[in-house]
């Protein structure tokens, strides 16, 4: 749409408002107490609790509760704080809106494609001052824009309750999941002391006849091309598919041994992971490269008559990772290990040959479907975003909301906001540090992240 709707000015993202960049705080000038400083992780919910400066502030650092933020460094966002008082820190604006605050939000949330398309720099990209400030934007009357935030906001609000709907639908097919395999494959949850007829219990050296490990690689960053050897990742075997893709080139004088290659049907393990993937099994579809177990994976070689679709399934049981999880070593906060002494130790229920299969097969059907039905909902999680971004569209495009001839046309306002601007006291120069009169910081810090980003629906 080109043509601007009645009312409607066509102006810069610059003449919106005051853009007040944050402070840049030292990490020597961190303390343990005083002024919460907002960075971009506490925006973002990334991780991490505040940091605190007790020095003195300007007032232009500090931001109250309901304050407009956007982030314009590393990560590009529009925000309403939702927290304690605080200082804010540098690569983030506080804005001083001319127009309707939650309008001006939420067309900057609409421009973030725009603005990320001119971002500059390799590490921490950013988006310029003078592009930022020369943004064109479509601006409405002021009454206009407060009928396009309560619109925006009532339609905003039921596709978010649609997908917070969906979300707990996808969590609740997770538990089906892994109660379905417990109850299968284990004969209930938590597993009865009695087991089902003609089952047992054993270990899982009871229906392994071998175990193949890998050996270390010094090898390429890169994945193997078609001509070379391959080494498998972790994160290979980690996701329930085996992905041949996910490996690292052996540099072409390492010599081979063939006893390591992997096959088609082979079972895997990852015998090295983080906490909830270590010991994940997959078994190999299909594969028409040159792949090699490395350190980290073992293969599994089934006894006679243990069918491999089965073990598949039962390794991947809640039942048995709890055990393997437990059994692993390491630090919680960095790879865990599983040795092939306490994998096969792990107590697995034993069916008979014959029903191994049937159970094996009936489940994968019946999870097979629980996977279609996770699609599908993802399908509508789309269609919720997209419907979304078109509601953004038909709003900025002044769709949404019919306009009124009987409000001041939006040139008018901005005529004001040009002669107030106008008539504003000269900007002062900022003195040193050292010299200028601040306020104290507040003499207590905020414990934990006991504070919620306003949940606004986009």
């Amino acid at each position: 749409m080109t043509d601007l709707p009645d009312g409607w000015a066509m102006t810069t993202l610059g003449q919106l408002g005051k853009y007040l960049n944050g402070r840049g705080f030292k990490k020597s000038e961190w303390s343990d107490s005083g002024w919460p400083i907002i960075r971009i992780q506490n925006l973002t919910r990334a991780g991490g609790g505040f940091n605190y400066y007790s020095g003195p502030i300007e007032d232009r650092y500090k931001v109250a509760n309901g304050d407009f933020l956007i982030s314009w460094a590393a990560t590009l966002g529009a925000f309403i704080w939702r927290g304690p008082e605080a200082v804010l820190n540098q690569h983030i604006f506080k804005v001083e809106s001319y127009i309707e605050k939650k309008f001006h939000y939420y067309l900057v949330q609409h421009l973030l494609d725009d603005l990320m398309r001119s971002t500059h720099g390799s590490g921490m990209v950013h988006v310029t001052r003078q592009r930022f400030d020369g943004q064109p934007v479509r601006l409405p009357p002021l009454p206009e824009q407060r009928r396009i935030v309560a619109a925006l906001e009532e339609h905003l609000a039921r596709i978010m309750s649609s997908q917070q709907g969906v979300r707990r639908s996808v969590k609740r097919l997770d538990v089906l999941q892994r109660s379905l395999r417990q109850v299968v494959l284990c004969g209930g949850n938590p597993p009865p002391e009695r087991l089902p007829h003609g089952w047992r219990w054993g270990k899982l050296r009871d229906v392994i006849d071998g175990v193949d490990a890998g050996r270390s690689f010094a090898c390429h960053p890169r994945p193997a091309r078609a001509d070379e050897w391959g080494v498998v990742k972790v994160s290979a075997m980690t996701w329930g598919t085996f992905r041949p893709h996910e490996n690292k080139a052996v540099p072409v004088d390492c010599p081979i041994n063939e006893a390591h290659r992997i096959g088609s049907g082979d079972l895997l393990i990852s015998r090295a992971n983080t906490e909830a993937y270590v010991g994940a099994p997959v078994i190999v579809r299909d594969i028409q490269s040159n792949l090699l177990l490395s350190d980290k994976s073992l293969r599994l070689r089934m006894t006679a008559g243990i069918d491999k679709e089965w073990l598949l399934q039962i390794l991947s049981s809640p039942f048995v990772r709890r055990q393997v999880s437990k059994r692993a070593t390491g630090t919680k906060d960095s790879m865990r290990n599983i040795s092939q002494k306490a994998l096969l130790d792990v107590d697995i229920p034993i069916p008979p040959p014959g029903q191994q299969t049937v159970i094996a097969s009936w489940l994968s059907e019946q999870l097979e479907g629980l996977k279609r039905m996770e699609a599908e909902l993802g399908a509508v999680l789309i269609q919720g975003d997209l419907l979304r971004a078109g509601l953004f569209q038909a709003a900025f495009d002044g769709q949404l909301v019919p306009q009124d001839p009987n409000d001041e046309q939006a040139s008018e306002l901005l005529a004001r906001i040009r002669a107030e601007r106008a008539a504003a006291p000269p900007k002062q120069k900022t003195p040193s540090r050292r010299t200028r009169k601040e306020l104290a910081a507040p003499p207590t810090r905020v414990t934990g992240d006991d504070y919620q980003q306003e949940a606004l629906p986009l």
